[in-house]
């Protein structure tokens, strides 16, 4: 009778003791090679996140793929196969985002991904089902760019981006958005050019577009490398608009390109000039709080779009988790799978970058006015009115 007593107040503790078992999220991020300034950023923002989540304590376990996709494939295999992750997020570049996908589908395990392209999440289908990202989509970016562009008149326009699936996303994007369109003129792509993130050099490629007078150039890179083309070109004289993408509008980018950066065009983001923001603006608050917070821990001026990224990833774990724990408890399969299903259904989620709203099609959620354009000038990102 005593040994029954024991092994029933045995069972009560160990079942309470399981209850209360840690929610482990992995961290796959790049944070040293030719990504390191985002990865950097990302991590910053992930640090912010909650440390407890109705009662039950987060871990947050960092690894770096040292921008690289198979380093990024063995880390999230490592998370799950030995410390039992619930949730993973990351990795930062697209290559290596799109190549966890099947990795992360096969564990079961839900992915929210900082890599910026559509094709993470679309088209959905078994895998891309447990993948979920705390970016805009290509569209976001690309609509005010290229909305601009018509608005100027702009003709001939020349290309440049990354030789790897960034830039092959956003090569699409331009052959998507330069048709004629709405009654407006086609606008013609006079050059199109490559290069590796890491190259020191485009100077022949930007010889080549300038040979062909472009009205207009795009630069589709980030970080430190969208700087390489930007001051080849000021270098050589270029004074017409350079629009850039979102991954070149802070830190080393803006760093190395020092008065170079000056007139360029960009999407702009809530956090890059939050007491600019309308207070019609559905997440301003959010962003605020960001802002905020980021700034007082890392100096101000230094909040950023991508550790609004990170920070927001962690607020669909916040919001996601109290309503798995009520079906399963962490470190299950079961409660991988209930987490996944809460993300999905997040609704009205303001966050740093945007309002989320997933769906079972839309695992972004953001809304179209989460971007806006933006101009850099004296030293700042300006929001550009309409």
């Amino acid at each position: 009778m005593i040994k029954l007593k024991y092994a029933a107040v045995l069972a009560l503790l160990l079942g309470a003791a399981s209850a209360h078992a840690d929610i482990n999220v992995g961290v796959v991020l790049s944070t040293t090679g030719p990504a390191t300034s985002l990865g950097i950023y990302e991590r910053n923002g992930v640090q912010l996140g909650a440390k407890t989540i109705a009662g039950q304590k987060v871990n947050y376990i960092f690894l770096d793929d040292t921008s690289d996709a198979t380093v990024a494939v063995k880390s999230v295999r490592k998370l799950m196969s030995e410390d039992k992750v619930d949730v993973i997020i990351g990795p930062t570049i697209t290559p290596a985002a799109i190549a966890i996908i099947p990795v992360v589908a096969e564990g079961s395990t839900p992915n929210i991904s900082q890599g910026p392209t559509n094709s993470l999440v679309q088209p959905m289908d078994a895998q891309r089902r447990w993948v979920f990202k705390t970016t805009t989509n290509d569209e976001h970016e690309a609509a005010p760019l290229f909305k601009d562009m018509r608005k100027k008149g702009i003709q001939n326009l020349a290309y440049i981006g990354f030789s790897d699936g960034y830039g092959d996303q956003w090569d699409k994007l331009v052959q998507r958005y330069t048709p004629a369109q709405d009654g407006a003129p086609a606008i013609n792509v006079v050059a199109k050019e490559r290069y590796a993130r890491q190259d020191t050099s485009v100077t022949a490629q930007v010889i080549k577009m300038l040979s062909k007078n472009p009205d207009a150039i795009l630069i589709a890179g980030s970080g430190a490398g969208a700087s390489t083309p930007l001051l080849e070109l000021r270098k050589r004289g270029y004074t017409k608009d350079i629009y850039v993408t979102l991954g070149a509008t802070f830190g080393e980018f803006l760093k190395l390109s020092g008065s170079a950066a000056e007139g360029i065009y960009a999407p702009f983001a809530a956090v890059m000039g939050v007491d600019q923001i309308p207070d019609s603006y559905e997440a301003k608050k959010s962003a605020e709080q960001f802002v905020s917070m980021y700034d007082a821990k890392y100096g101000k001026g230094a909040s950023n779009i991508f550790a609004a990224g990170g920070w927001d990833a962690t607020k669909l774990i916040e919001a996601a988790a109290p309503v798995a724990l009520k079906k399963a408890k962490p470190g299950t399969p079961e409660f991988r799978a209930a987490l996944r299903d809460a993300i999905e259904n997040t609704h009205n989620l303001d966050g740093a970058r945007g309002r989320y709203n997933m769906t079972t099609t839309d695992h972004a959620g953001l809304d179209t006015n989460a971007l806006m354009l933006g101009q850099f000038r004296e030293g700042r990102w300006m929001l550009v009115k309409p």
